[in-house]
């Protein structure tokens, strides 16, 4: 009886925590840095690429197309994150990149079965948006700037007496 108590509390607890992200995104840690993972981060959004090769001509795209919205998402504090799968490989581009520890298992963890996927994880650790195609920067920029935390927030009732 104590151990059923105790899972219902347990269960109450966890749906309470996390009552306002729909989607978790699945924790990773991150290569050359100790005790950093995902979690560690939250309170900034995270936009994470996946990909095979650093050389990939999707992963090389995507990338060209972040790097006119880099400037604009510096003041985010906007993490940029790159998972690939065969080694280590430097990412070459202006925006600084860490790198994913264990790659095959955050393209597993993220359902990233081919050469290339990109997400993007809100303050709040919502999965806000992931896909294995190229997406314009548009979007990205939308879904940083969009993200629970800011539609939560614009939801929220004026104070009384209020001209907004």
């Amino acid at each position: 009886m104590n151990r059923l108590v105790c899972a219902g509390l347990a269960l109450a607890f966890c749906v309470t925590a996390h009552a306002n992200v729909v989607r978790p995104a699945p924790d990773f840690r991150l290569a050359g840095v100790p005790q950093a993972s995902l979690h560690a981060y939250r309170g900034q959004t995270v936009v994470l690429l996946v990909t095979r090769s650093a050389r990939d001509k999707y992963f090389r795209a995507e990338v060209e197309r972040l790097r006119s919205l880099y400037a604009e998402f510096s003041n985010e504090k906007v993490l940029f994150v790159a998972a690939i799968e065969n080694g280590p490989q430097e990412v070459r581009s202006d925006i600084p990149f860490v790198i994913a520890a264990n790659p095959a298992q955050v393209a597993a963890n993220y359902g990233v079965n081919g050469r290339f996927g990109i997400a993007v994880i809100g303050v709040d650790g919502n999965l806000d948006l992931i896909t294995d195609r190229l997406i314009a920067p548009e979007r990205v920029r939308d879904t940083v700037f969009n993200n629970y935390e800011s539609q939560n927030l614009a939801r929220t009732p004026l104070p009384a007496g209020s001209n907004q």
